[in-house]
C-alpha cells in the first residue's frame, strides 16, 4: 500500500487506520439490508455513492450487492464528488428510468477507514454509515419520483439555497451538514430547513430526510462541496403527486 500511495504523492497513515472501526462496504450493506422492515422488491439498477473508496477492495462490493438484491440488478459506483455523489447517482437513475429501467436504488456509504489521511473524514470524525434510497415507478406511498437534479457553482451557498427557499415556499428543505455550516440558526428556523447530522458526509442529508419524509409535498434535498464550490440539490416528489 505505501508504494501505491507514493505513486499519487500520498503518505500512509497507519495510526489513523488502526484507530478506525474498519467496516467495509459489504459489512455495512449487509447490516442495512438485514435491518429493513420488509424485503426489497426487484431492482434493475443499484448505484453505490461514496466519498472514500471501499476499505476491502477484494470483497467486490458491487458483486455482493448484485447477488443479494432481488432481480440481479446492474451495479456500479459514483465517487470523487464528495457529498455530491448521491445526487449524481439519483440523476443517473432518473435518466435510466426514462430509458425503461424504472426500478432503482442508491446505496449511500460513509466510511471512516482509509490507509491515508483524508481531512474530510479524519478531522470531522466521520462515522461509518449506510443509507438506502429507493426509487421506482409512481406507485406506493414509499416510492420517490425524482424531479430536477441540479449541480451548480456558487459563490455564496447560503444565499443560493435561501433564494430557492423563497422561490418554493411550500417545499420542505433538507440540507447536509456541510451546507448547514453556512446557514445561521435563524435562517434554518425562518425557512423550516432541516439540517442533517454532524459527523456524516454523503449520508448526512439523507439521514435527515428519513426522519422527516412524508408523502405530503415535494422535498428539496441539498448539500455543498466546498472543495469544488458546487451546490447540489434534487427535488423529490411523492409518487401519488408526480
Amino acid at each position: 500500500m505505501p508504494d501505491l500511495l507514493a505513486r499519487y504523492g500520498m503518505e500512509p497513515d497507519p495510526a489513523g487506520y488502526e484507530r478506525s472501526p474498519g467496516n467495509s462496504f459489504v459489512h455495512m450493506v449487509a447490516e442495512l439490508l438485514q435491518s429493513l422492515d420488509r424485503p426489497l422488491s426487484t431492482l434493475d439498477t443499484v448505484v453505490l455513492a461514496y466519498h472514500l473508496p471501499d476499505l476491502k477492495i477484494a470483497e467486490a462490493a458491487s458483486g455482493y450487492v448484485a447477488t443479494v438484491c432481488p432481480g440481479e440488478p446492474d451495479v456500479f459506483s459514483v465517487s470523487e464528488q464528495g457529498v455530491g455523489a448521491p445526487f449524481t447517482a439519483l440523476h443517473i437513475l432518473d435518466r435510466l428510468r426514462a430509458a425503461g429501467e424504472r426500478r432503482g436504488a442508491v446505496l449511500v456509504l460513509d466510511q471512516s477507514t482509509a490507509h491515508y489521511h483524508d481531512p474530510d473524514t479524519r478531522e470531522r470524525q466521520i462515522r461509518d454509515c449506510a443509507v438506502l434510497l429507493r426509487t421506482g415507478e409512481a406507485a406506493g406511498a414509499d416510492s420517490t419520483v425524482i424531479g430536477e437534479v441540479v449541480q451548480e457553482p456558487v459563490d455564496d451557498p447560503a444565499e443560493a439555497l435561501l433564494a430557492e427557499a423563497r422561490r418554493l415556499p411550500d417545499c420542505r428543505i433538507v440540507v447536509g451538514a456541510r451546507l448547514a455550516e453556512y446557514l445561521t440558526p435563524g435562517q434554518l428556523a425562518a425557512h423550516g430547513i432541516v439540517a442533517g447530522p454532524d459527523r456524516h458526509l454523503c449520508t448526512s442529508p439523507w439521514l435527515a430526510l428519513a426522519d422527516v419524509w412524508a408523502p405530503d409535498r415535494t422535498t428539496i434535498v441539498a448539500d455543498y462541496d466546498p472543495h469544488a464550490a458546487l451546490l447540489f440539490r434534487v427535488a423529490l416528489h411523492p409518487a401519488d403527486a408526480a
